[in-house]
């Protein structure tokens, strides 16, 4: 169920109205500017969403993109294995004990 922007605006302005009615109690004032600004993340937050939906995603992948998620990729790896010179050690993989 949607909620029309008048009726936002609406709340906002009885808001308002309370919050200048309470300007002697800054606790008071404070609680209903606060929902102000609630309703206010109403407009912003639906400014955002109909800005994400407008935008169609991207959907194209290079050739060298698809072949490095592939794993096919055309640049040569060099693994440099590293040798121990620690007397603890029992071999290059961690899992040698």
């Amino acid at each position: 169920m949607a909620i029309t922007n008048e009726k936002i605006i609406q709340k906002m302005m009885t808001e308002i109205q309370h919050a200048k009615a309470n300007q002697q109690n800054h606790e008071k004032m404070i609680k209903h500017i606060e929902k102000i600004h609630l309703l206010c993340e109403l407009f912003l937050d639906e400014k955002e969403i109909s800005s994400v939906v407008s935008e169609p995603p991207s959907q194209e992948i290079s050739p060298e993109e698809m072949k490095a998620m592939l794993g096919k990729s055309n640049k040569p790896t060099t693994y440099q294995r590293s040798t121990l010179d620690d007397d603890e050690g029992n071999g290059d993989s961690i899992f040698d004990f």
